[in-house]
């Protein structure tokens, strides 16, 4: 699974593969989830610039991450949603349990911190 990740300033940044559906989606939360407990991590961004197959399993997947982090009191960010991860939320609820930002930077100013 290629997924890159980085931590710093209290905010894991998170690269999603380019596929988030079906198995593939459980071997995305199975690597990050244990990172976001490990870390206690309250902020978090996801780029899903390069994402070109997504399905409902995927959005469940953030939806599941979204619920983890909101337990330690934090925020999860999507960002860089190319056109298709675009059209394909707009027919989800994703948006009522994640945050969206233009990119990693501008998911700062999304936690205020």
């Amino acid at each position: 699974m290629k997924t890159d990740i980085e931590y710093k300033n209290n905010i894991l940044y998170v690269k999603a593969p380019p596929i988030l559906s079906g198995n593939k989606t459980n071997k995305f939360e199975s690597y990050i989830i244990p990172l976001i407990l490990n870390l206690n991590a309250k902020y978090v961004t996801v780029n899903l610039k390069d994402v070109d197959l997504i399905d409902c399993k995927g959005v469940n997947s953030l939806i599941k991450i979204s619920s983890i982090v909101n337990k330690n009191k934090g925020k999860l960010v999507l960002c860089e949603l190319n056109k298709y991860v675009n059209d394909y939320f707009k027919k989800t609820d994703i948006f009522d349990y994640c945050f969206k930002s233009k990119d990693y930077n501008s998911s700062v100013e999304v936690f205020k911190i």
